[in-house]
């Protein structure tokens, strides 16, 4: 199923923020993470959007073998 990239934004902005306070031992805000995290968006949205493609391909391929060994036992 693909993924909302406005729900993985979020996501990873929060991934983002929980890894940074681990780091520096403060607080960091909601806003401060979105900022650290648009540095590293880019590489993570093509990661994103590679699986669902991939899953897209993966889904479309289960679907076309169950389409022939349906037509094969209707034979």
């Amino acid at each position: 199923m693909p993924t909302n990239l406005r729900k993985s934004w979020f996501e990873y902005v929060a991934k983002i923020r929980k890894k940074h306070q681990r780091k520096t031992k403060t607080d960091v805000s909601h806003r401060e993470a979105m900022k650290l995290a648009a540095t590293t968006w880019p590489s993570e949205k093509a990661k994103i959007l590679n699986r669902n493609k991939r899953e897209e391909r993966k889904a479309a391929k289960i679907a076309a073998k169950a389409k022939t060994t349906e037509e094969k036992s209707e034979d």
